[in-house]
């Protein structure tokens, strides 16, 4: 995963143009994709989620992973409309060439590569706002930080391990067959993998044969949570997973919207696991407020996504129109269509909001289902 889709020679950073990768004509689409609803309703999280923070001073929007630049696009359409003045935004980005789709789209232009800044360009968005681009987490400046990720996390590559009948744990490799074919095998024993990754949890629990884990996705989630407790902030995040249940491996790809194999095409093709949210919330627990996973239908009707369709619908002037803004609202919603229940939404915040947090209900908006279980 980190060959075929994570470096500079991978999936992401060979294709050209964004529409052979995301949307009705790629190889998949996202929320944004679907409706502007999606990001506006988590514009208005943020915007108040910002408020009960009582932060007064300069801030940084954080996208990581922004694909196309359309979930940016819709939440600083909102954050312009009202007139949030004090922020700025830095994306996190290693394909130059959505770099270059999301800077046409926000700012309307390409600007030059920088080589003496942490970031590798700078410009000013449409509306007016400063905006940065880096490679990594580690180049951004630390301060207050509102963080989103949208279907980022589920590219990041995993570990996968199965368990054979005299419970030894044994990994996952991509080999060469016989026929110079890539392949799945087993480790012959235990590795340092297996050692090193798995939680004594799941070796005791009899119930689990296959478990996998992201490290990468369990290190970013860490440091995000020690910036927002060292600096301010919180986070938000959407990806389809688990809250730590699942006992089967998810490793698949997608090509024009059809399920293949991940072995098929390496690099020509989407390939992505389950986020294991249960997983990355045990790990920051301890010190930070960590709400969800909920499933993103319980998150966007909480926020009333419903309203905003319902005035959106008002102001349609053809009957396609309707029909398409009717069933984009289905796709994001709907359990049958998979987007609605499969995605899952968690939030992170410092421990120093407990008290406010637990006067407005014990919970952020979107998460209240939850909290009530």
């Amino acid at each position: 995963m980190q060959l075929v889709a994570g470096s500079q020679v991978g999936y992401y950073a060979q294709r050209l143009h964004q529409d052979t990768i995301f949307g009705s004509t790629g190889d998949f689409i996202t929320s944004p994709e679907l409706s502007q609803m999606f990001g506006e309703i988590i514009a208005l999280w943020c915007l108040n989620e910002l408020t009960n923070t009582d932060h007064r001073d300069d801030w940084q929007l954080l996208e990581l992973g922004p694909g196309t630049g359309k979930l940016m696009n819709d939440l600083l359409r909102v954050f312009h409309r009202f007139k949030e003045s004090r922020m700025s935004i830095h994306l996190v980005e290693i394909s130059d060439a959505l770099i270059d789709e999301q800077e046409k789209l926000l700012c309307g232009k390409i600007s030059n590569a920088i080589n003496d800044q942490p970031w590798i360009r700078t410009n000013k968005t449409i509306h007016g706002f400063n905006i940065y681009w880096y490679k990594s987490l580690d180049d951004v400046p630390e301060k207050f930080t509102v963080f989103v990720a949208n279907e980022f996390l589920d590219a990041l590559p995993i570990h996968q391990f199965k368990r054979d009948s005299k419970d030894i744990w044994h990994e996952v490799y991509v080999n060469l067959n016989e026929e110079n074919r890539l392949c799945f095998m087993l480790s012959k024993s235990e590795n340092l993998h297996t050692k090193g990754l798995i939680p004594e949890y799941i070796r005791n629990d009899t119930n689990i044969d296959e478990w996998e884990v992201c490290p990468q996705a369990g290190l970013l989630i860490t440091q995000v949570c020690e910036r927002i407790l060292c600096d301010g902030g919180f986070g938000l995040f959407v990806d389809y997973g688990h809250d730590g249940s699942r006992k089967s491996l998810s490793l698949r790809a997608y090509k024009k919207m059809n399920q293949v194999n991940p072995l098929s095409e390496p690099g020509n093709c989407d390939i992505t696991s389950d986020v294991n949210f249960g997983y990355l919330k045990s790990l920051i627990q301890d010190r930070a407020l960590v709400f969800g996973p909920v499933e993103q239908r319980h998150f966007l009707d909480e926020l009333g996504i419903s309203l905003r369709m319902k005035h959106l619908l008002h102001h349609c002037k053809t009957t396609e129109e309707r029909d398409s803004l009717t069933n984009a609202f289905k796709m994001l919603m709907s359990s049958d269509s998979g987007m609605g229940s499969a995605f899952k939404v968690i939030s992170i915040f410092p421990q120093t909001l407990k008290t406010i947090i637990d006067k407005r209900g014990g919970a952020p908006p979107g998460f209240f289902s939850v909290n009530k279980r």
